[in-house]
């Protein structure tokens, strides 16, 4: 075989590696894009609500705010649910969704966190129908 043919034949080749290894690098591109906006459009998606509770016995507020998967409460404007209350700290609590249970956890905060009106100390599992309190904020968990 004529030495020219092989070198051109060997070039082609490799040309046609080289689309092969960029397209597959492509599509893989492709594949972890698709999963990564899953991924967040599932962060994003609400899970339950937290309802804050009027003053006193009186009946519930309308006044809701979405539980995330990881939802963080306090006084600073990052937080997912921010709270205009004196007693709460810039970041205050965090509820979050681990495997299949829910739990509240507090940030370190000055004042601290009652679940059922008992304080929080470290994390605890929270289900539907406790309620949060945050210096004059109370929140009931809703699923």
């Amino acid at each position: 075989m004529d030495p020219a043919l092989t070198l051109f034949i060997l070039r082609l080749a490799s040309a046609a590696l080289l689309l092969l290894f960029l397209a597959t690098i492509g599509w893989l591109i492709y594949k972890d894009m698709r999963l990564t906006a899953a991924e967040l459009a599932a962060r994003q998606r609400q899970h339950g609500a937290l309802r804050v509770l009027a003053d006193g016995a009186a009946p519930e507020s309308s006044e809701t705010f979405p539980l995330l998967p990881v939802t963080s409460i306090g006084r600073a404007p990052g937080n997912t649910l921010v709270l205009d209350d004196s007693y709460a700290s810039n970041e205050h609590a965090l509820i979050s969704l681990r495997g299949n249970q829910w739990w509240l956890e507090d940030l370190g905060s000055r004042n601290g966190t009652l679940l059922n009106d008992l304080p929080l100390d470290g994390a605890a599992v929270v289900t539907a129908g406790d309620v949060i309190t945050i210096g004059a904020t109370r929140l009931k968990i809703e699923f």
